[in-house]
């Protein structure tokens, strides 16, 4: 069975952690691409969510990631405290645009 995954602060990776979720603490978005890319690389993960806050540096690398192969997925969350909102909205209209052809708004 494949695991999850979830790159986020402290705060927002509570929840899932109380689900059992392995999480991942990350303060900061440069660590956080070298998390991303770890994970990515690894066979035994099928969702890796990240936090809008770690994502708002990289999402094309996200982007470049997700066109690499299609499994671990690259789930773009919120993030506790709100910052940066409207990036897993960005992405999700990425994903939308590229699988239909037009930008839904």
């Amino acid at each position: 069975m494949l695991k999850m995954v979830v790159i986020a602060d402290k705060q927002t990776s509570l929840p899932f952690r109380g689900l059992g979720i392995e999480t991942i603490t990350c303060e900061e978005s440069k660590e956080g691409e070298k998390i991303l890319r770890n994970f990515f690389r690894k066979q035994d993960y099928g969702i890796i969510f990240i936090s809008e806050f770690l994502a708002k540096e990289y999402l094309d690398v996200i982007e470049e990631l997700s066109k690499e192969k299609s499994l671990p997925i690259i789930t773009v969350i919120p993030d506790f405290f709100k910052r940066n909102a409207g990036i897993g909205e960005k992405r999700l209209n990425n994903l939308v645009k590229k699988a239909i052809g037009i930008e839904i708004s």
